[in-house]
């Protein structure tokens, strides 16, 4: 496969560390990603805000000789499936790409305990997991990529919402905190999830108010349990 790797500008600009541990991470693996130098912003923000934009055309000529893209981050990746362009079915968030190639239980020797964020996009749009408001059994697909044990928050939405955290600051904020709270209740060492977004929303709530706890993308959380087992 010609593989593409998809870098959000937010993770661009402020981690260019989840981009290094995906990239390493999909070597492990045996996957050899190329990373377009034309990429820029997906268009979501302006979109979003209802402004008109020809970002997401561009990007679907940037990756269309790709076979698959890999985005990191479901935010991005499911605004981009909506947009109806040619890439729409061969982008993948990271892990929906790892379930879909099968690998399983790749972070099931981690050695710290963990809590999981899991996002309004990757489980409501990416159907990672099943949303708890469908009162279905519920399905985890990122549990069986990572195969080792963490706790569940519930999954109510974080607050950041990208444009919605600024133009509404203190509800995003109150949202942040009910959220990182419910996080933090099962005394985790690490809290991860697949959108270094809410993360970052989650952590800046944590620095402001004094919480001593460990970030981590889903990336670096299984790269440093494949380099425990080496």
């Amino acid at each position: 496969m010609k593989l593409a790797l998809f870098i959000p500008c937010y993770v661009k600009e402020i981690y260019p560390n989840v981009v290094k541990s995906t990239i390493l991470l999909l070597d492990r693996l045996g996957y050899k990603v190329e990373i377009p130098k034309k990429q820029t912003c997906c268009g979501q923000p302006f979109i979003n805000s209802g402004q008109d934009t020809k970002l997401p055309a561009r990007m679907d000529k940037i990756f269309i000789e790709y076979d698959k893209v890999i985005g990191i981050g479901s935010s991005c990746v499911s605004f981009t499936k909506s947009q109806g362009f040619s890439i729409s079915n061969k982008i993948y968030e990271l892990t929906e790409f790892l379930y879909e190639e099968g690998h399983l239980n790749l972070a099931q020797n981690y050695n710290k305990k963990i809590a999981f964020h899991h996002s309004c996009h990757s489980i409501r749009h990416l159907d990672l997991k099943t949303p708890s408001e469908l009162n279905l059994p519920i399905k985890d697909k990122i549990k069986v990529v990572l195969g080792c044990e963490f706790s569940i928050a519930s999954d109510e939405c974080c607050g950041f919402g990208g444009v919605f955290s600024v133009k509404e600051g203190f509800i995003s904020y109150a949202m942040g905190r009910e959220k990182l709270d419910d996080l933090l209740k099962e005394n985790p060492d690490v809290i991860s999830g697949v959108d270094m977004s809410c993360l970052m929303h989650l952590k800046g709530i944590a620095d402001k108010d004094g919480d001593k706890i460990e970030f981590k993308h889903i990336s670096e959380i299984i790269l440093e349990s494949l380099d425990e087992t080496l």
